[in-house]
């Protein structure tokens, strides 16, 4: 697996350290907190939108920019791209179930009357 061509551009432990390369890795890690910020806020209000942030991983910046951090542009978008899943996922369970709390409901049980009772003497003297 380590010799795919996708995960050829990746870090190892030997590299020399490079300042400029890590630079644009911080551009790039930059712009994907960004992002996934971005998608958070959103999946918490539960809205989908197309974001400013996401149009930069389409551009030929983003694979220029990754191409100078040293890493494999389509690799590093198919992994932000199942982080955001990972957030809608998270949120999207959260809104769409009900409460776990065990319990019955007020209307369903038996123990309250929901009729009236005319017998009650603080209604009956008015």
């Amino acid at each position: 697996m380590a010799n795919s061509h996708l995960v050829s551009k990746t870090i190892s432990l030997n590299e020399k350290r490079d300042p400029v390369r890590n630079l644009w890795r911080n551009v790039l890690i930059q712009g994907i907190e960004d992002l996934l910020k971005n998608k958070e806020l959103q999946a918490k209000r539960n809205v989908k939108l197309f974001s400013k942030e996401e149009i930069w991983f389409y551009s030929e910046d983003f694979k220029l920019i990754c191409e100078y951090a040293d890493l494999e542009f389509n690799m590093v978008k198919k992994r932000t791209f199942e982080s955001i899943e990972r957030i809608r996922k998270k949120y999207a369970r959260n809104k769409n179930h009900m409460s776990e709390m065990p319990g019955k409901w007020l209307y369903k049980t038996d123990e309250i009357s929901r009729q009236s009772n005319r017998n009650n003497k603080t209604m009956s003297l008015v």
